[in-house]
């Protein structure tokens, strides 16, 4: 029986959507257009959305097994976010989104293993 009721082609469909929403996180990231994009308070809206839509793709790409993998990993996409957008021109890191990306990630991995028992 496939994990948590997803097939694998389920399974591995949402892990390559959750690659592609990172890359494209990071590519359209670095341009100017993001610079300014969402003001205070919806940046922390945005990045909620993102990174609990992305913690929930990993979450049944792995078959709703290993949520701390899924934490740790948005934690990670998160720092490197934060990173990259420190050395870009107009735009700064911000601890705040970080804890809001990490914080998305845990609401999201809690919900769907609720969901699933």
């Amino acid at each position: 029986m496939p994990a948590h009721g997803y097939s694998l082609i389920n399974r591995w469909s949402c892990l390559l959507t959750a690659v592609c929403i990172v890359g494209l996180l990071f590519y359209l990231g670095s341009k100017p257009v993001a610079v300014g994009l969402f003001q205070e308070p919806w940046d922390k809206l945005a990045h909620f959305a993102v990174f609990g839509a992305v913690s929930g793709l990993l979450w049944v790409g792995l078959g709703g097994r290993l949520p701390l993998v899924v934490i740790g990993l948005m934690a990670g996409i998160g720092a490197l976010d934060e990173w990259h957008q420190a050395s870009l021109p107009g735009r700064s890191a911000d601890l705040g989104d970080w804890l809001v990306d990490v914080g998305a990630a845990g609401i999201a991995v809690l919900v769907l293993q609720r969901w699933w028992k």
